[in-house]
């Protein structure tokens, strides 16, 4: 069970660098299942919450067409972007994150997976969208296999 987590080292690499950049309270790295719609936590900062090998449905919402359809980021800066797009929003909230940034990761042209990072509510602003776009490509052959 232990080889969809090999990639270990690459997500810490990114964890460091967004850590030093913009920061974060919670990162999460997520594998996009396109055969059922599902993405599957790999890589996260608290297993305590967010355990490897969680899987969330993304079937058909705005958030899954923009990220994972289209390969745009989303951002959020306050509850409400939280509960626009999550359907575990209540769990986030009360974990104290209200700012998100997701990371569409690509591979081969199509969208792999994501890149999530969470913090406190305004914690970021647009001007850190472009730096965690930027971790992307380190996480691509990760989330590809």
């Amino acid at each position: 069970m232990l080889a969809p987590y090999m990639e270990i080292p690459a997500y810490e690499r990114i964890a460091a660098q967004a850590r030093s950049s913009f920061g974060y309270r919670l990162f999460t790295a997520m594998r996009y299942r396109p055969a059922t719609d599902e993405v599957e936590r790999v890589y996260t900062s608290d297993p305590r919450s967010y355990p490897l090998g969680g899987r969330k449905l993304k079937r058909d919402t705005a958030w899954s067409r923009q990220v994972l359809g289209a390969g745009e980021p989303y951002f959020a800066n306050e509850e409400d972007g939280i509960r626009t797009a999550f359907d575990d929003a209540d769990k986030i909230l009360a974990l104290g994150l209200g700012a998100v940034i997701n990371v569409p990761v690509r591979h081969g042209g199509r969208v792999v997976g994501t890149l999530n990072f969470l913090r406190e509510a305004g914690g970021y602003s647009l001007a850190d969208v472009p730096k965690a776009l930027a971790l992307a490509p380190l996480a691509a052959a990760a989330l590809a296999s």
